[in-house]
């Protein structure tokens, strides 16, 4: 048997003296020198990224699932990035995902039980992902670029994500790491709307108010409403009013005093952030999600009694002028006011969606509507009319056939998800469960009014809940 004890090792220099090392060196030279001859500052940024990338790239190799985890963060900060650094920040969702994929596909001692895909949620979003692959030949649409950057946050992302979720994220600890990260990036982004509402905007974030005209919808009487680092400050409210009904509903569950001391804080600092946003179609989250809540809890006595304080506060803002000096107050009560302007103008945009999708079973086409249909073809009347509304969006790019198949999918998460929730027998896994439930329908509840369901970070936050509401049923019981 031959040995290869006495063979010499080469480590470190010693390689670059053999051709190869030689070859490669010479290589990433030339590759570097004309990066940075044709792109300047970004070649040598991107050079100088290279170690960074190629380490991010060998850790993810071992552990893909931090590739979501990552997708997830980002999801919170790429619009506050944005302010500061103009870059494609929203791709680094896509590449983290996909990623993630190849990783599943290519490394072998990354074990998946492909069964787990053999389910109704992922058979829905991959319908769904199907239909919207098939808009790409629709006529009415703005082209292929179009496409691509809409239908992302449409179903893309959707569809990459659910089946991860259920392939890698099976576990009570997974839960858990997703819970914490949400808290901790959430309390992040009240600290920082405090920021904003105390001390004031800063040099990019006015920039983003007046100079790419963002002050009208911000500024209303001369009083912020708060946006933190999010997209703006309906997303922010809506985000917010989210974390402070699933924090609430854990308080309520059966953990330990601490814990529950924990979950009361961080909800009330969460309604906090919601308040400060002064956004009205929020008030949807806390609404339909906490009666979803009693209902599935079958706390029938707890609901009459939530129902009767609901109407209460409905005529307060409705036939009152309690609390009129404080600015959030009034910007709720005008949502209850029926000749409201901003109403107004909402329905006769979703008239002439009406009229204009009269012919069109299938849609205008993904990416014709909104900031994408502002930015390919901005002399439409897609482009010009505002959808506002998730679903309004979702009818006019993809047609009634699309919002029914979108709707169909929505309403069997609701459904299957309720019953899922009222049958689990451990206290713990069911509060939980609750929680998730409440925010999941408060969050589609909400959508009727602003494009909640598909803007980060809620969007991203509703692929990961979903699937995680239907794994609760195999968690293990667990002790307080």
């Amino acid at each position: 048997m031959k040995s290869y004890a006495n063979i010499p090792t080469k480590y470190g220099v010693e390689k670059l003296r053999s051709g190869f090392g030689l070859i490669s060196l010479l290589g990433l030279i030339v590759v570097g020198t004309g990066l940075i001859l044709v792109s300047g500052m970004v070649g040598a940024l991107i050079l100088l990224g290279l170690p960074f990338i190629v380490t991010l790239l060998a850790v993810l190799w071992s552990k893909p699932k931090l590739a979501l985890w990552g997708s997830l963060v980002m999801g919170f900060m790429i619009s506050g990035i944005s302010r500061y650094i103009n870059a494609p920040w929203g791709l680094t969702l896509d590449i983290l995902m996909v990623l993630a994929w190849l990783i599943i596909l290519l490394n072998k001692e990354v074990k998946v039980n492909w069964k787990f895909l053999k389910n109704d949620i992922v058979i829905f979003s991959t319908v769904w992902m199907l239909y919207l692959i098939f808009e790409i030949v629709n006529p009415a649409g703005n082209g292929i670029v179009a496409w691509f950057y809409a239908m992302r946050g449409l179903g893309f992302y959707q569809a990459l994500s659910i089946p991860l979720i259920f392939l890698l994220f099976r576990d009570r600890k997974d839960f858990m790491i997703f819970l914490n990260i949400l808290i901790v990036l959430s309390l992040i982004g009240v600290a920082w709307g405090f920021k904003q509402q105390i001390i004031g905007v800063d040099a990019a974030e006015y920039r983003w108010l007046w100079d790419e005209d963002h002050h009208e919808e911000h500024i209303l009487h001369g009083v912020l409403r708060v946006f933190s680092f999010y997209s703006d400050a309906g997303q922010f409210g809506a985000s917010q009013a989210m974390m402070a009904l699933f924090t609430g509903i854990l308080a309520t569950g059966p953990f330990k005093f601490r814990t529950k001391l924990w979950y009361g804080i961080c909800a009330v600092l969460f309604f906090l952030g919601f308040a400060i946003s002064g956004t009205r179609g929020a008030l949807a989250v806390p609404l339909f999600g906490g009666i979803a809540y009693l209902i599935v809890n079958k706390n029938f006595k707890v609901l009459l009694a939530g129902l009767s304080a609901i109407v209460l506060v409905f005529c307060i803002l409705k036939y009152t002028f309690m609390f009129q000096g404080v600015e959030q107050v009034r910007r709720m009560r005008t949502a209850l006011d029926p000749n409201n302007k901003s109403l107004s103008v909402r329905l006769d945009n979703q008239k002439t969606f009406g009229a204009y999708l009269a012919n069109k079973p299938f849609g205008a086409g993904i990416g014709t509507a909104g900031f994408w249909g502002a930015r390919f073809n901005p002399e439409s009347l897609m482009a010009n009319t505002a959808t506002d509304s998730w679903y309004v969006k979702v009818w006019a790019e993809t047609g009634i056939v699309g919002l029914m198949i979108h709707l169909s999918f929505l309403g069997f998460v609701l459904g299957k998800g309720g019953h899922l929730v009222m049958n689990l027998k451990d206290k713990q896994s069911k509060t939980y469960g609750l929680g998730l439930y409440a925010c999941i329908v408060g969050v589609l509840f909400s959508s009727y009014g602003n494009q909640v369901f598909g803007q980060m970070p809620t969007g991203m936050v509703m692929n990961m809940a979903i699937p995680f509401l239907f794994l609760i049923k195999e968690w293990k019981p667990q002790k307080n």
